[in-house]
């Protein structure tokens, strides 16, 4: 399939993609408003509710925003580069499940629920502008991710 097509596909398939699809995708956290599909030899993740995927897109947004300097950006304008992208969904939502549950990272712990951590987060502090950036943004500055498998 080439490339062209697959986009093409997918955006019909797709027509309200996921914004924390990378997250997602990586298999770290996951999110009860998401729906899971295959597509050639690719998977992506759509959004069920429209009413979410825009709060999650404003969170993200902000996140990208208050990011900049830690990433090394002067300006943001959507998405960033696949490995800044992953560090910013992926680390603000662990370290967020980290300041809601008041706990480390626990290898049998489920794992971060998207949705729920975003709602609760607006239930704690009242709306996205009082969220704990500053504890979010180290996190994301400080964020490593997965190792390259080493060829054998």
């Amino acid at each position: 399939m080439e490339e062209n097509e697959y986009r093409s596909a997918y955006k019909s398939l797709n027509p309200h993609k996921c914004i924390f699809e990378k997250a997602i995708n990586s298999r770290r956290c996951q999110c009860d408003a998401s729906e899971r599909f295959n597509l050639a030899d690719r998977e992506g993740v759509a959004c069920a509710d429209a009413l979410l995927l825009k709060r999650c897109q404003q969170y993200l947004h902000c996140m990208r925003e208050k990011a900049r300097f830690s990433l090394q950006l002067t300006q943001v304008n959507g998405p960033l580069p696949h490995a800044k992208e992953i560090r910013v969904q992926l680390a603000s939502i662990l370290e967020l499940h980290r300041i809601m549950h008041n706990s480390e990272a626990d290898n049998g712990a489920p794992l971060p629920n998207i949705r729920e951590l975003i709602a609760s987060g607006i239930e704690q502090y009242g709306d996205l502008d009082s969220f704990p950036y500053p504890d979010l943004i180290k996190a994301i500055s400080q964020f490593k991710s997965r190792q390259k498998r080493q060829k054998k």
